[in-house]
């Protein structure tokens, strides 16, 4: 049973369960957003998580950091956790105890920055693509942006109603298994893709199957995104499935990853989630320990 206050009025939630998506224009305020963009402006110039494989292109894999135009990373929050106290997330978290229920938490964030210009476009992707086939995940994800977005630097794009197919095929873009981004490649229709331009201080939210993707930006100043992605504790999946496009990336990031896991990365990581109160409580001791086994022999 919910007992918390609501966030979405109920017709905007039933908006959201019916298409998928829903913009949000008053997620957090102005000022709230300005001090996240300090925050992760200063995490970007540091190249924060670079040897964790936590510091990446978003669609290129590249060893040389200096020719990333669309740098992303993985979990700021290991790195600036004062992410967690803010009015943004605090209310991000509203709206996932309001949509999945009461234990709802965050798993993961993300930060994007899509350089001025020459930032890439995102390509047409469901998120539980990306996601642990071996296990079911009851999810929603807030994409924030750190100014105001539109079409021209690269606002978020939904097919409405694509939450309620299954997964379909997704590859690496333009089949290089050295990038970080999946792509679907099955088909469907992209003239009903809607474009949800938002103010500053706005946000949409989606579900792990809702079809979505971003365009480039192609205006004069850096686009920053920070995303925050709420589930109900994963279980194990009901039926065997798996993603052939995953085991084949082999990203630098990946590579990364693994081998900081396997110098004592583990055991940070466990800490940090042990710090956030996670372990236990959202997370199983199962969940931990086949995530940690799959990213120690492949790094993701």
């Amino acid at each position: 049973m919910i007992r918390h206050e609501r966030f979405l009025p109920e017709q905007d939630a039933e908006y959201l369960r019916e298409q998928g998506f829903f913009s949000v224009q008053n997620l957090t305020t102005p000022e709230d957003i300005a001090e996240m963009k300090v925050q992760l402006e200063e995490l970007f110039r540091k190249r924060s998580g670079e040897k964790e494989g936590a510091y990446t292109d978003l669609i290129e894999s590249v060893d040389n950091t200096d020719s990333i135009t669309s740098p992303q990373i993985l979990n700021p929050v290991n790195y600036a956790p004062s992410l967690r106290k803010t009015k943004c997330f605090q209310n991000g978290l509203r709206i996932a105890k309001q949509l999945l229920g009461d234990d709802a938490f965050c798993l993961f964030d993300l930060a994007i920055m899509k350089k001025a210009k020459v930032g890439v476009a995102t390509p047409w992707h469901q998120d539980e693509a990306f996601r642990d086939p071996r296990f079911d995940y009851r999810e929603l994800s807030i994409w924030v942006p750190l100014q105001e977005v539109g079409l021209e630097n690269g606002c978020m794009q939904f097919i409405p109603g694509s939450h309620k197919i299954e997964i379909l095929k997704h590859d690496s873009p333009n089949h290089n298994l050295a990038a970080t981004a999946l792509e679907c490649v099955d088909s469907f229709d992209k003239s009903q893709a809607v474009a949800c331009p938002l103010p500053v201080g706005g946000a949409t939210v989606h579900f792990p199957r809702t079809l979505h993707g971003t365009g480039p930006n192609l205006s004069n100043a850096p686009r920053i995104a920070y995303i925050m992605v709420f589930n109900l504790p994963p279980k194990s999946a009901a039926k065997t499935r798996t993603f052939s496009w995953r085991d084949p990336q082999q990203t630098v990031a990946h590579a990364r990853r693994r081998s900081w896991m396997r110098r004592g990365g583990f055991f940070i990581t466990l800490w940090r989630r042990l710090r956030r109160g996670e372990v236990g409580k959202h997370l199983t001791a199962r969940y931990l320990l086949q995530r940690s086994s799959s990213i120690l022999r492949k790094g993701n």
